[in-house]
């Protein structure tokens, strides 16, 4: 089974960060339902209150995920939100090459 990792950076504004962590965490709410989520943990930089980093992991392959997941009604709405709270966002996406700790 195919596997990636998405990190998204997101900056909000001073006046708006806490607004933007509640739907990120709504917004996650959703998306734990879905089957090909293996993990998702949310960061907030603690020197930087407004920035936030998303750390994602799939079973998928990134076409599936941009041409499917990405389509739904929630990931749509997201974008409005996204544009509608100026909110900037900077993603990566990784594929792993080698696994260690505890899930071996």
């Amino acid at each position: 089974m195919e596997q990636f990792t998405l990190m998204v950076k997101f900056t909000t504004n001073t006046e708006n960060h806490e607004k933007f962590k509640q739907e990120l965490l709504n917004l996650f709410d959703t998306i734990n339902k879905e089957e090909n989520l293996v993990s998702a943990i949310l960061h907030q930089n603690i020197q930087k209150q407004e920035e936030f980093l998303v750390y994602e992991i799939w079973n998928d392959n990134i076409e599936h995920f941009l041409n499917v997941q990405l389509k739904k009604p929630y990931a749509i709405e997201w974008e409005k939100l996204l544009v509608a709270m100026d909110i900037k966002r900077e993603p990566s996406v990784y594929i792993p090459f080698g696994k260690f700790g505890t899930e071996k």
